[in-house]
């Protein structure tokens, strides 16, 4: 396979279309850290970087522009991979190396190989491009002590599933223009679904224990003479667990559970995200109880004003974000996603490259 892989990376060096993604890799990033630049400047005129960022929100807007990669790079890789892999029906390429001796489990490793290096090597051109965008900025750059290259190389090995996605079409099919055709719907509905599905992450034991926890503080409520039992039962019907965790949670959850489609809603990954996110922060864990309760403290006064209303209203009144702080359901840390990440996208790869072969071990390639 060693003599496959040289001839394959000495082909996609040669590739024109390989350096025209290489230079958008290191391009893109480099404006798109002087455009924010821009923005900041026209939109806060003669504030200092220092003055109208903190530190962690540095790390955000860092992570923010570098990590843009994964969904600004899959439809170009999704391009290269075709053209270059599709070629090798035409160009009889791969007949040949059959003819040489090859079995196709080493042409159909060498191909992989190839082209998850190939994505490595967009990224990694990306991210550091993004880091010297910032520099030269003026805006500057921070990882975070180094933390956050963690999450980068999380965020490449779940890019690759992609690519493993594009190499498998592109081999499966001996025309061009359909695999291009489905490799770049792929690239771009991902983006997207990868968003809508990051958003029903809340694990269903946060859920769980978040009733739990209610319904003990309805029990001191009603020993305190401030609810009765049938005000209780009435908000306990009403607040039910299909009230966090209705029919959309139902059917996007199992596919962020098994997939790592996710991510881009986990991790914060738009390439506008810093400026969606009020806050701007980079954070170290996701917290899950903003989903149930509110922030701040409450006292008595407005807890009984909500409580009696005429409509009982957001069930989050009775429980503040403090109350749930030590409960660990309600807390996911990076550190541990990062290894989720991974191992689902390992799982994918295995999964799509293993179907994929099967195919190609049984293709007609004459």
């Amino acid at each position: 396979m060693l003599k496959l892989l040289k001839f394959e990376f000495r082909r996609m060096f040669k590739s024109v279309f390989f350096w025209v993604v290489a230079g958008i890799s290191f391009v893109w990033p480099i404006i798109t850290a002087l455009f924010y630049r821009f923005i900041f400047a026209f939109t806060f005129d003669g504030l200092t970087i220092d003055e109208l960022f903190s530190n962690n929100e540095i790390k955000g807007l860092t992570w923010t522009i570098a990590v843009s990669f994964i969904t600004t790079l899959p439809k170009y890789v999704a391009l290269f991979t075709c053209l270059h892999l599709g070629r090798d029906y035409t160009d009889g390429i791969i007949r040949n190396k059959i003819i040489a001796g090859h079995s196709r489990f080493k042409i159909y490793g060498s191909y992989m190989l190839s082209q998850m290096a190939a994505s490595t090597f967009f990224s990694v051109i990306y991210i550091l491009s993004g880091l010297l965008g910032l520099t030269i900025s003026g805006i500057g750059a921070n990882v975070n002590g180094g933390e956050m290259f963690s999450r980068f190389a999380t965020a490449i090995i779940v890019f690759l599933v992609m690519t493993v996605a594009f190499s498998v079409i592109s081999l499966i099919f001996r025309k061009r223009a359909l695999p291009m055709i489905l490799c770049v719907l792929i690239a771009l509905v991902s983006n997207g679904a990868g968003s809508v599905i990051g958003m029903y992450n809340t694990p269903s034991k946060a859920c769980k224990d978040y009733i739990e926890i209610r319904h003990e503080r309805y029990e001191e409520l009603v020993d305190e003479g401030v609810l009765d039992d049938d005000s209780v039962e009435k908000l306990e019907e009403q607040f039910d667990k299909d009230h966090y965790q209705g029919t959309p949670w139902k059917i996007f959850h199992p596919i962020y559970v098994l997939s790592p489609l996710g991510f881009e809603g986990d991790y914060g990954a738009g390439g506008t995200s810093f400026l969606i996110d009020e806050s701007g922060s980079y954070k170290d864990e996701i917290d899950f109880s903003s989903e149930f309760a509110i922030d701040g403290d409450m006292d008595m006064s407005d807890l009984v004003m909500i409580l009696f209303s005429d409509d009982l209203g957001d069930d989050q009144s009775h429980i503040t974000t403090k109350d749930l702080k030590h409960v660990d359901s309600m807390h996911m840390p990076f550190s541990t996603l990062n290894w989720i990440y991974i191992g689902k996208s390992l799982i994918w790869m295995l999964v799509i490259g293993g179907w994929g072969f099967i195919i190609f071990r049984k293709k007609n390639l004459f």
